[in-house]
This record gives structure tokens, sequence and C-alpha cells, in this order.
């Protein structure tokens, strides 16, 4: 190899170097590139992200709350239902109640009325008694020496 082939030869690999440089510098920029793209996409579908979940977040809740209205209905029929059947219930035993009272005072009618006639019969009674002693006092009155009523 001569000197001439030597300088071929580092001009060769200076120019491929340069090559290799160039070609590196490239790659670094396209790379750089890419990795920026890369970035600003993910940002982009991060913020997407964002906006669907905050969407879905949001819809959700109202899902909550619309089953949540719908449940507090549901317990307030079932509470009405349930107030409905108690007093129904209630109404029902009241019914009974009134019914005996009715019965007890039929029965306390038919007792006075009962009671009524035995004292009219007691006062009749009385009344011959009285009458009889009546008579009785005067006819042991009237016959004084034999016998003497003390008061």
């Amino acid at each position: 190899m001569n000197s001439e082939d030597f300088n071929r030869l580092e001009q060769l690999f200076f120019n491929f170097s340069s090559e290799i440089k160039v070609d590196s510098q490239k790659f670094k920029d396209d790379i750089k590139q890419d990795f920026f793209a890369f970035k600003e996409e993910i940002k982009e579908d991060s913020r997407k992200f964002k906006e669907e979940i905050k969407e879905d977040s949001r819809k959700f809740k109202e899902e909550i709350k619309e089953d949540s209205r719908k449940f507090k209905e549901e317990i307030k029929e079932e509470f009405q239902h349930q107030l409905t059947v108690q007093r129904e219930d209630f109404q029902k035993q009241l019914a009974f109640v009134g019914e005996g009272f009715q019965m007890l005072s039929e029965k306390i009618d038919r007792v006075e009325t009962r009671l009524d006639k035995r004292m009219d019969c007691l006062e009749h009674k009385l009344d011959a008694v009285a009458a009889d002693l009546s008579a009785h006092r005067a006819d042991t009155e009237a016959h004084g020496p034999v016998y003497r009523v003390k008061e």
C-alpha cells in the first residue's frame, strides 16, 4: 500500500465518518421529531381520555341520581301501601270494637229493661207490704191494751 492508497483510504474513512455523523444527526433529529410527535399524540389522547372519563363520570352520576330517585319513589310507594294496609286493618278492628260496643249497649238495654220490670214488680210488692203493714199496725194499735208498738 502506498501513500496514495493510504490517503485515499483515509479520505474514504473521513467521508464515511462524515456520512455517519450526518446520518446519525439525521436519525437523531428524526427520533426527536418522532418523539415530540408521539408526545403530542399522547397529550392529545390523554386529553381525550380525560374528557371521556369526565363525560362517563357525569353520565354515571346522573344514572345514580336517577336510580336513587326511582328507589326513593319505590320506598315511598311501598310505605304508602303498608300504611294503607295498616289503616284498613285498624278500621276493621275499630269496626269490631264498635260492633262489640253496640252489642254491649243492646245487652245493657235489655238488662235495664228487665231490671226496670223487676223494680216495678218490687215496688208493687213493697207497696203491698207497706199497705199490709199499715193495716196490721192500725189493727195492732186498735187493740192497745193487748199489743203495744214501740217506736
